[in-house]
């Protein structure tokens, strides 16, 4: 199915509600080129109905490749001057990191 394709009739999407949903905010220059860009994925999954599936089985995961995993054995300490040579920075005894949860509270 080609990316230029116009969505079939049928096809009505409202980008302004998606975007809502997906808490993103969007210009209203870009609502055409977003409209076009959905309905041509959505084109590309309706395709894939017409594919002859009997007899193919689910799959748990898109890789059903068993995985080796690393035996979980402890290692040796790291002294003092070694973690602080690694750490990002110290801040007196403590370690400061990078903040990776957003917003007000907790996890």
């Amino acid at each position: 199915m080609s990316s230029d394709a116009p969505p079939p009739a049928q096809t009505t999407i409202d980008v302004r509600k998606v975007a809502r949903l997906a808490r993103l905010d969007v210009a209203d220059a870009d609502v055409p080129a977003l409209t076009r860009e959905l309905a041509s994925i959505l084109g590309h999954a309706r395709g894939l109905d017409a594919l002859d599936l009997d007899g193919v089985e689910p799959l748990s995961h898109p890789s059903d490749l068993d995985a080796p995993l690393a035996e979980d054995v402890a290692g040796g300490e790291l002294s003092r001057d070694a973690l602080e040579h690694i750490a990002p920075s110290m801040d007196g005894s403590f370690i400061e990191v990078p903040k990776v949860l957003g917003g007000q509270g907790g996890a």
